[in-house]
C-alpha cells in the first residue's frame, strides 16, 4: 500500500460496508478522508475508527466527518456547502453511498428513493462539487445493471420491484459516468471519471437483496484500487465491461 499523504479523499456511505472499508485502507496509507453517513452515532463511530487508522499510518492525515440524508436534495446542498467551506481541494470523489429498498417508497421530493439516493444524489453532490475536484471520481455500477431505461417510468409508477429499481438506478449510473468523462474531456479538465462493479460482496444491501452469498467486505478492495492506483489514473470512461452498451443507449436517447 503506497503512501497517499497529502490527498484529500470523499467517500459518501462510508458508515460500514464497502464505503467503509475503502475509508479505512485510505486511512491506513496516510490520506486526509472526509467520511459522510447519515446517522450522526454512525459517522462518529466511523470518525473514530478511521482516526485509529490514520494514527497507525506513519504520518497519518485528517479526519473529518459529515452527516447528511442524500434523500433530500437541501441536505445534500448543504453538505457540499460544509465541504467546500472545509476542503479547498478534493483529489478523488468516491460516490459510493447505495440503497437497496426492500418495497417502494418516495423522497420528501416524491422521487422512488432508490432513484434518488443512486442516481439523483450523486449527480447532485458531484455538481456541486466538481470545482474542487482535481483528479478522480469514482462512481459505483453493478453488474445487476439494466440493459435499458424506460424514461417514461423513472418513477416506478406502472409497476415497482425492487430488483428493477435498483437495476435501474445503476444502468442510469454508468451512463452518468460515461457522459461526464465524455464532457470533461472534451473541456480539457484532466479528471477521470470511472465505475466499477464491486462483486457480490456480503454487505447490508446484499443481505437484504439476495442473501449472504458473496465475499467478505475486507476482500471488496476494487473500489480502492480504481481510486488510487496509478495504473488506472488516466483511465476514463464507463466500467470497460459495459461499454458498447453505454455507447448504444447514449446514442439512442440523444
Amino acid at each position: 500500500m503506497g503512501s497517499l499523504r497529502g490527498q484529500t479523499y470523499l467517500v459518501t456511505g462510508s458508515t460500514d460496508g464497502i464505503g467503509q472499508h475503502t475509508a479505512l485502507k485510505l486511512a491506513q496509507a496516510g490520506a486526509n478522508v472526509i467520511l459522510h453517513g447519515r446517522n450522526p452515532q454512525r459517522v462518529e463511530a466511523a470518525k473514530r475508527a478511521a482516526e485509529q487508522a490514520a494514527d497507525k499510518a506513519a504520518q497519518g492525515g485528517q479526519i473529518s466527518a459529515y452527516v447528511s440524508d442524500l434523500s433530500q436534495p437541501q441536505q445534500i446542498k448543504q453538505f457540499a456547502a460544509d465541504v467546500r467551506k472545509d476542503h479547498p481541494a478534493i483529489n478523488v470523489l468516491i460516490n459510493n453511498a447505495g440503497v437497496f429498498q426492500d418495497s417502494k417508497q418516495l423522497s420528501k421530493d416524491g422521487n422512488e428513493m432508490t432513484w434518488q439516493v443512486n442516481v439523483l444524489a450523486p449527480y447532485i453532490l458531484t455538481a456541486l462539487l466538481l470545482d474542487r475536484v482535481t483528479d478522480r471520481i469514482v462512481n459505483v455500477a453493478s453488474i445487476s445493471a439494466a440493459s435499458s431505461i424506460d424514461f417514461n417510468n423513472l418513477n416506478q409508477e406502472q409497476g415497482f420491484s425492487s430488483h428493477n429499481a435498483y437495476s435501474l438506478s445503476k444502468l442510469a449510473t454508468m451512463l452518468f459516468t460515461a457522459e461526464l468523462a465524455n464532457q470533461l474531456k472534451q473541456a480539457n479538465k484532466n479528471i477521470t471519471v470511472n465505475c466499477l462493479d464491486p462483486g457480490t460482496v456480503n454487505t447490508k444491501m446484499l443481505y437484504t437483496g439476495w442473501g449472504p452469498c458473496g465475499i467478505d467486505i475486507k476482500d471488496a478492495n476494487d473500489e480502492y484500487f480504481l481510486a488510487t492506483s496509478p495504473s488506472v489514473a488516466k483511465t476514463t470512461g464507463p466500467d470497460w465491461r459495459h461499454v458498447p452498451l453505454c455507447t448504444r443507449i447514449l446514442k439512442t436517447t440523444g
